[in-house]
């Protein structure tokens, strides 16, 4: 994700924390700005509506309190790697290590989860893990595209709900894949389709 799409990122989800509907965040960007938009926001302009919503407290550091897991495995550079980029805790990465070890116990071995990091050993293991993190890295890398587009053409988060409302799983749309990738190919086409209508207007 480039800092670009990390500051429009940080501005969507500070501002909806502040607004409760589409039009206010807008009104509100464009008061700060001069532009309802944020993709048509200067680098500058982003920091500065960034800084702003920090201020107010709608944008909080990012979550790395508690130890840092002991383990000498050259896996856990790139665990941490992949949490700082999404800003999540070393605690975000024990839960999936609990999951992909066992969870309640269901798995075929019968066995409990793997509770700390400290304790994974195993080559799969750690696999599984980072997998799992790169997975939430794509579905966060998406929603940020859906965003990012919808902003671009003055669209809220409504028109998706209702173009995949016939879908499987459309309330869970922002959590699926396949279906964030079938999102972000209709609104690229959509904006391919809308710009070139623009250029052939007399």
């Amino acid at each position: 994700m480039s800092s670009r799409q990390k500051l429009i990122q940080l501005v969507h989800i500070g501002a909806s924390r502040l607004f409760k509907d589409e039009e206010a965040r807008r009104t509100w960007q464009g008061d700060h700005t001069g532009e309802r938009s944020c993709s048509k926001m200067t680098d500058k302009e982003l920091k500065h509506l960034v800084n702003l919503l920090r201020d107010a407290k709608a944008i909080k550091p990012p979550k790395r309190a508690g130890r840092k897991p002991f383990n000498r495995s050259p896996y856990m550079a790139k665990i941490e790697a992949l949490l700082t980029d999404m800003q999540l805790s070393w605690e975000y990465a024990e839960t999936i290590a609990w999951h992909v070890t066992g969870g309640k116990g269901h798995a075929t071995t019968g066995r409990p989860g793997i509770e700390r990091l400290e304790w994974v050993h195993k080559r799969q293991q750690f696999e599984a893990i980072i997998a799992a993190l790169y997975q939430e890295q794509k579905k966060r890398s998406l929603l940020q595209t859906v965003e990012y587009l919808l902003d671009a053409m003055n669209l809220s988060e409504s028109y998706v709900e209702k173009l995949v409302a016939r879908r499987a799983n459309a309330s869970k749309w922002r959590r699926n894949v396949p279906l964030l990738n079938a999102i972000v190919d209709h609104l690229n086409d959509k904006v391919a389709f809308e710009r070139a209508t623009q250029v052939a207007l007399p």
